[in-house]
């Protein structure tokens, strides 16, 4: 008998199952309206789901690109999203379409450490689902600050401050779980995702992006940690379980989810992509020019490629600037026919970036082609100078540059943010915006070109 009842009491101490609830995530989709309108089965598989979007979402195609992004947030409402939280690209388009986008919403943007010109999107919001409390708090890219031009407008507070700031009404609501979405991966800028979460062991479940890597679940500094890749080639599920007596969170399972090749996009999805699609084919399919070979992102460290040529004599012609600075990831598997289209020359070019330029003194520009020269050799992108010789000569066992005088230099907005001799013109105010942005100059510099031009 006393073995029964000690046998009874053990098992009264044991977790009991209860209720679950469901969360399904997608990060980093850039404007892959199609794409993400093949998940959506599987997306509305169970009505009862948290849909959580982490970001990077508006930009990346050119069909996202004619409606600034509208089409990603009308499928958002389609798929009655939860909550959204932008990513670094979905400020490409400017503030007005940002803000926009947040508004048209139908569920609640996140972005705990931003704001803009009286608009601020909330810090948290709080989900009931299956008798169950879930706090999600929502981040972008930690660092957007240094990723803008001086005078946009927006300003950022540190993810460590925000946290710290809304934690305790977080934490007075009495969530069962809480949830951190968040526009960054793994190895986060303010310190690695382990060292960072360690400050906040509130936190249950991270949903991370940026870094376009996939990860079905894992342990991190007590937390749950989740990453859905990049666009819309699956989304991640996430299901926590709770202890049905006293409503503690017992276990979080996680997979990635992938669509089903069979199954087509679904009726409410279709409706919403077809007058998208009407007024992007025209569009997509008009001829910019024909060029002599067929255009192709270079092999890393060749600036010889027709496209590196192209790219920087239309930044020249585009500000009527002394010289410019094109730079063009290394992916030499990214070609394009010689007929140019519109659709084409988005795939090699799908930044919005605005061109800028900045006045150089000659040692200013020395010190700007040993940047981009360790710059070269570092990363994965390919530079090209046009309209200055930027080549190096031998001296002293160094290599130097034999820069002009001086110089009106053409960049991009990213190129201008990145590199530490520009970025002192932005400290100092030094610079102009031109208002034309990369692939415009691009495609405006192929028109003029004869039928068959070369770039």
């Amino acid at each position: 008998m006393k073995s029964l009842l000690a046998a009874l009491a053990a098992l009264l101490l044991l977790p009991c199952p209860g209720g679950e609830v469901e969360i399904l995530c997608t990060t980093d989709l850039h404007g892959r309206a199609e794409e993400f309108a093949a998940l959506a089965p599987l997306l509305r598989k169970n009505p009862a789901a948290i849909r959580i979007d982490c970001g990077d979402t508006l930009q990346g195609t050119l069909l996202s690109r004619l409606s600034s992004g509208r089409i990603m947030i009308s499928l958002l409402n389609e798929l009655e999203y939860d909550v959204w939280v932008p990513g670094n690209h979905d400020f490409e388009f400017g503030p007005e379409p940002l803000v926009s986008a947040a508004r048209e919403f139908r569920g609640a943007t996140l972005g705990a450490e931003f704001a803009r010109d009286g608009f601020r999107p909330g810090a948290w919001t709080l989900l009931a689902r299956n008798g169950y409390r879930i706090a999600v708090t929502g981040m972008t890219d930690p660092k957007m600050p240094s990723r803008l031009l001086p005078g946009s407008g927006w300003s950022f507070e540190s993810n460590r401050d925000a946290l710290r700031r809304i934690m305790p009404e977080i934490l007075a609501a009495e969530p069962d779980l809480i949830v951190l979405a968040w526009h960054s991966g793994l190895y986060t800028p303010p310190g690695t995702m382990f060292r960072f979460l360690a400050e906040f062991p509130e936190i249950d479940l991270v949903l991370a992006g940026h870094s376009h890597e996939e990860e079905p679940g894992r342990g991190i500094s007590g937390a749950w940690f989740v990453q859905a890749g990049r666009y819309a080639g699956c989304f991640a599920r996430i299901t926590a379980e709770f202890d049905d007596r006293n409503g503690r969170l017992l276990r979080i399972r996680s997979e990635l989810v992938r669509p089903d090749p069979s199954q087509p996009p679904d009726a409410g999805t279709t409706r919403v992509l077809e007058p998208f699609l009407r007024a992007y084919r025209p569009v997509a399919e008009k001829v910019l020019a024909v060029t002599e070979q067929p255009l192709r992102l270079p092999e890393k460290g060749d600036n010889t490629a027709p496209i590196c040529r192209l790219g920087a004599e239309a930044m020249r012609d585009a500000t009527g600037a002394d010289a410019a600075l094109f730079s063009v990831s290394a992916l030499p598997e990214i070609g394009i026919p010689a007929e140019v289209t519109n659709a084409e020359l988005f795939r090699l070019l799908p930044y919005e970036n605005e061109l800028c330029t900045v006045k150089l003194t000659g040692e200013e520009f020395a010190r700007l082609v040993k940047e981009i020269g360790a710059a070269s050799r570092r990363g994965r992108s390919v530079f090209r100078f046009s309209g200055v010789d930027a080549e190096c000569r031998a001296e002293g066992g160094r290599h130097v540059p034999a820069p002009p005088e001086k110089l009106t230099l053409a960049v991009t907005a990213y190129t201008l943010t990145v590199t530490p001799v520009l970025k002192q013109k932005l400290e100092t105010g030094a610079f102009r915006r031109t208002g034309l942005f990369e692939r415009d100059a691009v495609a405006g510099y192929l028109k003029r070109l004869p039928k068959r031009g070369r770039p």
